[in-house]
């Protein structure tokens, strides 16, 4: 059987992990990791590239995302001086479903091939649905079922894949980061899901998430979450206006060809083309 290494990240002085641990069983075999704090902006050049940051995004760094950065990175290499064959990571500010534990043992046991699958879905104000006013990767028509109404797949549309809230990592994909990075010290964000894949690490998502969200992110600039700031736009709206963004037609056109397009590359990659 394949043994699992659980993680939980967050800040020692946040105050989160006592709502990460509130869900109770499907949280209980998480341990505790601790965060790079970062707040003060203390990392140097020489623990993070901001150069190679700058030259990919355009932009600085900001001191959160160097700490996010390397927490999980530090986290990637904590995993492979364990004997475990799989790391299953968390960030304290979910809430996890209590379908996340047969989700990940059918990924296992259906789908070992997979090096690193993003369990958690940032637009998602639940655990287990989708956010239909958001435009958004989504998965191929083909795309198999793992537990549920829980599908895995690869995202092929051109709509970028975020979040590292929730994510399960094989050693092989560990490997294969931490080797990437080689010598050099961590410059990009930590759910850079498309570098990682021109690595060669298989990158997935299952559909729909696997947690909830606790609270605010310490890594957005605003520091709210995109469902907090859409709520907060609803309470001001007018009647017809919130059933407009509730049924969010435009969105919802976006997201049929979403997966239209996610279902012609899946044939494409399938037929080998």
């Amino acid at each position: 059987m394949a043994k699992i290494l659980k993680y939980v990240l967050g800040m020692d002085d946040a105050n989160r992990f006592d709502s990460f641990f509130s869900v109770g069983a499907p949280a209980q075999d998480f341990q505790r990791y601790s965060a790079v704090d970062n707040r003060d902006d203390h990392v140097t050049d020489a623990e993070y590239d901001s150069k190679m940051f700058l030259t990919r995004y355009g932009k600085e760094p900001r001191p959160a995302e160097k700490g996010c950065m390397l927490s999980h990175y530090h986290m990637w290499k904590d995993f492979l001086a364990s004997d475990a064959d799989w790391a299953l990571i968390a960030e304290d500010d979910i809430l996890i479903s209590p379908d996340l534990q047969p989700v990940v043992e059918r990924i296992i046991d259906k789908h070992p091939h997979v090096q690193m699958v993003n369990l958690c879905d940032i637009y998602a104000a639940e655990a287990g649905k989708l956010n239909p006013q958001v435009d958004y990767p989504r998965l191929s028509l083909f795309a198999p079922f793992v537990y549920g109404k829980y599908r895995i797949g690869s995202a092929y549309s051109s709509k970028p894949l975020y979040g590292t809230g929730l994510y399960l990592l094989s050693r092989s994909g560990a490997e294969r980061l931490v080797e990437c990075f080689g010598e050099t010290v961590p410059g990009v964000v930590a759910d850079d899901f498309a570098l990682y894949r021109e690595w060669g690490v298989g990158v997935y998502l299952v559909q729909p998430g696997l947690c909830g969200w606790e609270g605010t992110s310490l890594i957005q600039t605003s520091g709210v979450r995109y469902v907090e700031n859409f709520n907060s736009g609803l309470q001001n709206a007018g009647l017809l206006d919130r059933l407009r963004i509730a049924l969010a037609p435009k969105k919802r056109i976006a997201n049929v060809k979403n997966i239209l397009e996610a279902t012609i590359d899946d044939v494409k990659q399938r037929l080998g083309r």
